[in-house]
């Protein structure tokens, strides 16, 4: 039997079939993307809008640095470069802050207070305890728990002992966080620099804030992908129930069509019992399974069909 001629596919065939694989591929990147962005940019988002950082940047002053080793011992790292990874050494800064006289400060206005106060905190008693490389570190050398918290009216700092991050979680990646460059800056003891607590966490403070690129790191996290993934499943969805399931009724037509004219016979007269259409149709039924019933059993149909031999007509030959 010759082989079937193959119809090549027509241009709104080959316009579907990409269309369709093009939103495919554009939902799958889309859940990717927004579940790699979640624990990267969206939770660190929502939790630095959800702290309330003061955006008046506050005056701090390092005043103790631990360096640890042990699962144990660090529970909080001051930066961390990767934050999946377990700790097993960390070094941890905790800072005195107080707040600014000036609500309408500028950053450079508070630089140049931090330049002053330098120059007038020479002779400020810091803790005695320097921070040495992680080897010549033993427990009996760490001191003991500083004093953390809000300091009353009387207190030249709004809060002692709080922790210092980079940011709200504390870690990130190169190039963006490289945290050799930000213990140089931040570890020495004395040193001041300006910082961004949290009204809800005054424990909590950071180095950098900015709202204006936090928010927006937030709407392309989420205005992308998930518009995106949305589109991608309503297409799929249509062409799933309406532009498939047409293409396969346009192709059952021709079917439904010849049993239609097997019914109604090939001249479209009726086949009711008594018309000539359905005795011709019967009589052929009738032909074709009689045929069949013989290609099936030739030999028990010879065999009933022969006259039987008579044993006198053999004895006699």
């Amino acid at each position: 039997m010759a082989d079937e001629e193959v119809i090549p596919p027509t241009f709104q065939e080959k316009l579907l079939f990409y269309t369709t694989a093009s939103f495919v591929l554009l939902a799958t990147f889309s859940l990717f993307a927004f579940l790699f962005l979640v624990p990267f940019v969206i939770e660190p988002a929502f939790t630095t809008i959800f702290m309330q950082f003061d955006p008046v940047a506050a005056l701090c002053v390092t005043a103790q640095v631990k360096h640890l080793v042990g699962a144990s011992n660090c529970s909080w790292a001051s930066c961390r470069e990767g934050c999946t990874k377990d700790l097993f050494e960390c070094t941890q800064i905790r800072v005195n802050y107080k707040l600014g006289d000036y609500p309408n400060i500028t950053a450079t206005d508070v630089e140049n207070l931090v330049r002053v106060e330098r120059a007038l905190r020479k002779d400020y008693e810091y803790e005695n305890y320097e921070f040495s490389p992680p080897e010549m570190f033993e427990d009996k050398d760490l001191p003991d728990a500083y004093p953390t918290g809000l300091q009353g009216n009387d207190s030249e700092w709004y809060f002692t002992g709080a922790r210092l991050f980079p940011n709200v979680k504390g870690c990130g990646y190169p190039p963006i966080l490289n945290c050799t460059i930000f213990y140089g800056k931040y570890r020495p003891l004395g040193n001041n620099y300006t910082c961004y607590y949290s009204r809800v966490d005054p424990g909590l403070v950071i180095t950098e804030l900015d709202m204006w690129q936090n928010t927006l790191n937030l709407v392309y996290a989420m205005a992308i992908p998930i518009p995106s993934f949305i589109i991608s499943v309503i297409y799929l969805t249509f062409a799933y129930f309406k532009i498939y399931n047409t293409e396969e009724e346009s192709e059952q037509e021709p079917l439904k069509n010849d049993a239609e004219a097997m019914a109604t016979g090939d001249d479209e007269k009726p086949t009711t019992p008594g018309s000539d259409t359905f005795r011709e149709d019967l009589a052929r039924f009738g032909h074709q399974l009689k045929m069949q019933l013989a290609n099936d059993n030739p030999k028990e149909g010879f065999e009933s069909n022969s006259p039987p031999i008579s044993n006198s007509a053999s004895l006699s030959g």
